[in-house]
């Protein structure tokens, strides 16, 4: 094991926040847990902690989950009490393990629940097209998507969950998902958490289950329909889709836990021209259609962390300028505290982003949906590669 030194990280509440990216990110992930593991990491679990260990305090610590779509079901496979390697060898079926293996029978679950419109007239996208383009299209957009991820969910109750409640969880356990129906982000935890402060559509959600949860993140159109959750309010029920599709990395579910270093592991990384691969024209529209997908995921999360380094920037200016105006402690303190609710940052938590390199192309080309264990081992290789790499900065030394 490589020699780093992981001072900043000792007894600190840190959180693993998991994008979202199908099989690919899902083994992504895992090389960075695998890391993470290696380095000297506790992974809290509902197993570690049940097995006497409750109380123990320990240096190096993951005690918060934060899961969207793919992160979603890693984050709970992790919470549970499952390894990095126990997932690796067994769920992706890299090696032969004590599980059974995921199978696209459980990705590809035929959906079959039927749609009842109760307004026909003026929503659909083709209305006023040619009759024969018409009849021609209306069987792929009369469905609100083929395949379930019911068959997700079994998996994990069959396979995972012990327990289905965020309750019954001892980690900190937050799935995203969003809501269909409404412009509302749904994070679904144990918590009951006031609305985030930067979103006031976003909302905490209590009393679903876990394999539900997850199941609603997962959602991802046009390939999943949308999935059902009873309302624990209303008692309707609301449909939701993946948790990504209004926030890229839901970072602030960490810092509104209280966690002081939020570590975010996604794979949406747009590719970079190489001379011996040359231009994404030449192989199609998926890897065009790919490429665009990330360019806009990137450009959010580019977005995000550059508006925090802003704001970090204005305190630090604010706070020089009262040193040396030579403000009295408790003026700076009540002065900066404004601030940062109006800024909305806290510049006590340390985000660390560990994303694939532009370079990896290999990785990009990766199909997403694919369960092949060459495939799979590359990319839990990469994010093991790059975890080291990332937390091996001067920085952190």
């Amino acid at each position: 094991m490589r020699n780093i030194n992981l001072n900043e990280f000792k007894n600190k509440k840190t959180a693993l926040v998991l994008s979202g990216g199908v099989v690919k990110a899902a083994a992504w992930h895992l090389g960075v847990t695998l890391a993470l593991e290696e380095l000297g990491f506790t992974l809290k679990s509902n197993k570690n902690s049940a097995s006497g260990e409750l109380n123990v305090q320990r240096s190096l610590e993951v005690s918060s989950y934060v899961g969207s779509s793919a992160g979603a079901m890693i984050s709970v496979f992790l919470a549970s009490g499952l390894t990095p390697q126990e997932i690796i060898n067994g769920v992706l079926g890299l090696k032969k393990g004590e599980m059974r293996k995921l199978s696209y029978r459980d990705m590809f679950h035929l959906h079959r629940r039927k749609s009842r419109p109760l307004y026909n007239s003026g929503h659909g996208l083709f209305e006023n097209f040619p009759r024969p383009l018409r009849s021609l299209l209306q069987p792929f957009i009369s469905f609100p998507g083929l395949f379930s991820t019911e068959g997700a969910r079994n998996y994990l109750i069959e396979n995972v969950l012990a327990v289905d409640s965020f309750e019954e969880f001892i980690p900190d356990l937050f799935i995203v998902a969003t809501q269909l129906d409404h412009s509302r982000k749904v994070i679904f935890s144990k918590y009951n958490y006031p609305n985030p402060s930067h979103d006031s559509t976003a909302v905490y959600y209590t009393g679903t289950k876990v394999s539900d949860a997850a199941a609603a993140s997962m959602s991802v159109p046009p390939f999943y329909a949308p999935y059902p959750v009873q309302n624990q309010v209303t008692g309707e029920t609301d449909y939701y889709i993946d948790g990504e599709i209004r926030e890229t990395l839901s970072t602030h579910v960490a810092e509104d836990n209280n966690c002081d270093i939020v570590i975010s592991s996604w794979t949406h990384t747009p590719y970079h021209f190489h001379d011996e691969v040359g231009s994404l024209t030449n192989y199609g529209l998926p890897s065009i259609a790919i490429q665009s997908i990330y360019l806009l995921i990137q450009k959010k999360i580019v977005a995000s962390r550059a508006k925090r380094a802003t704001a970090l920037d204005i305190l630090d200016t604010v706070s020089g300028y009262m040193k040396n105006e030579k403000f009295n402690p408790t003026q700076r303190r009540d002065i900066l505290s404004i601030l940062e609710r109006k800024l909305n940052v806290n510049p006590n938590v340390r985000l660390i982003d560990i994303y694939p390199d532009h370079h990896d192309y290999k990785l990009f080309f990766a199909n997403s949906f694919s369960l092949n264990p060459e495939s799979a081992a590359h990319a839990v290789k990469a994010g093991y590669k790059r975890a080291m790499q990332i937390l091996s900065e001067p920085e952190f030394l």
